[in-house]
């Protein structure tokens, strides 16, 4: 059975600062009181004043939402908000229901093949329930392909996705969700088959070629974010001696002067430690970073400190976030940050934490914000042994490529010369990549197997993340699109390996929204944090904030057991997505029941979301008009992944 999606559009109503009043509402839909029945436009048509009037009130074009304020036969009136302004009428059948801001994107990785967008669902269905999906699906995909050379058009496949990335940072390219149902390969793991619309070649939101860039012109950075503490002085010396020689090796190649090696030296959080010096510091900028003697003399001016940090973590995630925020990474298309240390990081719940980020989070804000990788050079030192498990978990983590290995290097005891050359390997390989991409001009994505890793297989999540990159960067400065369609069937999974994901699944979220989603969690977080030894009133002076500031306090749950969603009026939003929170499920007896430790860390969790989306809200060149309904702040999106969800 289909399950039906619902919409962003109207989230937390209860939580909105107080609005002037409406003169018409949407319909809402139906079983639901604050949120609204949307519709998609099919085709470019032009819509009418009233129903029998002739003449033309405005021009729609295909993929732009409306909601819906009232049916009379044949006929809908819409509008583009929820205020009640410029409506217009149009056919039933001009339309198809949306009621959502779920949406698909095209996820770029190496490992994946071109997605195959079905005329039908049930093509999908046979080859996922086939002892062969990866046979099935390379015929399917073998027939599109010979169709775009001008052969017979496929029966089941009406197009395929693009071989290069869309770079949703700089072209936005979603694919509105219509319809999902779960099911299960014979031979492997669940998959979510998907209806969508994509946009045809005249929706407003068609990418465009980049133009200051072509394809040949591609640059990679590699900011190195080195922990300059007591000991790290022959790791420092150590980097130097690696750089150096991949400066030499790239300068007798295509990558002369296309890669840029930054650094920055970070220690510790200066409250903890005041004695350090610095938390952190930029030693060479990526425009430095082009030349060597420019790298060479930053590096040579990084010592390690003087005095000891107040125990063995560090903020290692403050260097990373000065990295991102630090360096100028326009102007490239390869983006990595390698961090090198032998602690492990103060994470989101470390009183001395300077980002208040999780590993995730962080990871997460590195490929939203820069479409970066991250790759983290552990030293596995004896003095760090009972640091090692924790630090692994979160370095892993914080270094997750789509489709792809972390890019976790443990360095085994330390040892300063099997570092070296795993940074020279590293330098090394993603200078390989960027030489042979110039050299070609874009034409040539090189295979795995010819990089020269010296048959180090620690690296193949390394040239996954380059090659992955290098499309996005070819995406982007060619203009890549989805086909030229409006309504087919996908799956989320790869046919040919079942646990890499070729589309995610986004929100498309406005400022108010997401404002309203962080007040949400604050009422929630702020409240626990005054009921830590009265968990019994927690609830209450929950359900009594958000009536306090709710402009529809009826809507504020007054259950006798209400869930945390319930008692901030996101339990309509959360009910129905295909996303399930067990933390805003929970109820007054199930927390009156948790340990004390177990609420703090729910509430730790909760803290970790506001500062992601404090990051997104300050992120602005991410926030595009997708609906080309104008570029004040209040028509901006911003396309969140859905388990950024509290």
């Amino acid at each position: 059975m289909l399950k039906r999606i619902l919409s962003l559009t109207a989230i937390l109503a209860a939580l909105a600062i107080p609005a002037l009043a409406q003169t018409k509402s949407p319909l809402p839909i139906e079983g639901k009181t604050s949120l609204y029945q949307r519709v998609l436009i099919r085709e470019r048509i032009e819509a009418r004043s009233e129903p029998d009037n002739e003449s033309a009130a405005s021009a729609l074009s295909p993929l732009q939402v409306f909601f819906v304020y009232e049916r009379d036969g044949d006929w809908m009136q819409i509008g583009a908000g929820d205020q009640g302004e410029n409506l217009m009428w149009i056919p039933e059948g001009a339309a198809i229901p949306w009621n959502q801001n779920i949406v698909a994107t095209l996820e770029g990785s190496d490992n994946v093949g071109r997605v195959l967008f079905f005329n039908d669902i049930d093509p999908i269905y046979d080859i996922i329930e086939s002892e062969n999906p990866a046979g099935l699906a390379k015929d399917a995909r073998d027939e599109a392909m010979a169709a775009e050379q001008g052969g017979e058009p496929s029966e089941t496949v009406i197009a395929l996705g693009p071989r290069e990335t869309i770079d949703q940072r700089q072209n936005l390219y979603v694919m509105p969700i219509l319809s999902t149902e779960e099911a299960v390969f014979d031979i492997g793991p669940f998959v979510n088959l998907l209806q969508v619309a994509v946009a045809s070649a005249n929706a407003p939101n068609t990418p465009k070629p980049s133009d200051n860039q072509s394809p040949g012109d591609l640059k990679t950075a590699v900011v190195f974010v080195v922990d300059t503490t007591i000991s790290m002085e022959p790791y420092i010396r150590a980097t130097r001696d690696a750089l150096q020689e991949v400066y030499r090796e790239a300068a007798g190649s295509a990558a002369a002067d296309a890669v840029s090696f930054g650094l920055v030296g970070y220690r510790d959080s200066l409250e903890a430690a005041p004695g350090l010096g610095y938390d952190v510091r930029t030693f060479v900028d990526l425009q430095q970073g082009l030349n060597v003697e420019n790298f060479l003399s930053g590096i040579d001016q990084m010592q390690e400190a003087e005095s000891s940090s107040k125990n063995f973590r560090e903020d290692s995630y403050r260097g990373i976030e000065h990295a991102l925020e630090d360096m100028d990474w326009s102007g490239f298309g390869g983006r990595f940050i390698v961090l090198v240390t032998d602690a492990g990081p103060r994470e989101f719940d470390d009183q001395y934490s300077s980002t208040g980020l999780s590993a995730q989070s962080l990871n997460r804000i590195i490929r939203e914000r820069i479409g970066g990788a991250m790759a983290v050079m552990h030293l596995r030192t004896d003095r760090g042994a009972k640091d090692h498990p924790s630090a692994e978990s979160a370095y892993k983590q914080l270094t997750d490529f789509p489709n792809s290995a972390p890019l976790y290097f443990p360095i085994e005891n330390g040892d300063p010369e099997v570092y070296k050359e795993t940074a020279r390997k590293l330098g090394g390989i993603v200078a390989q990549h960027t030489s042979s991409y110039r050299r070609s001009g874009g034409d040539e994505i090189l295979d795995e197997d010819a990089i020269s890793d010296e048959g180090d297989n620690r690296f193949s999540g390394l040239n996954t993340a380059s090659r992955t990159m290098q499309l996005a960067y070819l995406g982007k400065t060619e203009g890549a699109r989805a086909p030229d369609l409006f309504e087919a069937y996908v799956a989320d999974r790869d046919f040919d390996r079942t646990g890499l994901k070729p589309l995610s699944i986004r929100l498309l979220i406005s400022k108010a929204d997401l404002s309203n989603l962080e007040e949400a969690l604050r009422i929630i977080v702020d409240q626990a944090e005054r009921n830590v030894v009265n968990p019994d009133q927690f609830f209450a002076q929950v359900l009594g904030v958000a009536a306090d500031m709710s402009r529809r306090p009826d809507q504020v749950s007054r259950q006798s057991d209400p869930s945390l969603a319930e008692a901030v009026a996101l339990d309509e939003y959360l009910s129905d997505l295909p996303y399930k929170s067990q933390i805003m499920a929970i109820t007054e007896d199930d927390w009156v029941r948790l340990p004390i430790s177990e609420q703090q860390t729910i509430v730790n969790g909760l803290y970790d979301k506001i500062e992601r989306y404090r990051r997104y809200n300050e992120s602005t060149d991410q926030w595009v008009d997708y609906l080309g309904a104008g570029p004040q702040a209040g028509n901006l999106l911003y396309p969140m992944l859905l388990d950024d969800l509290p």
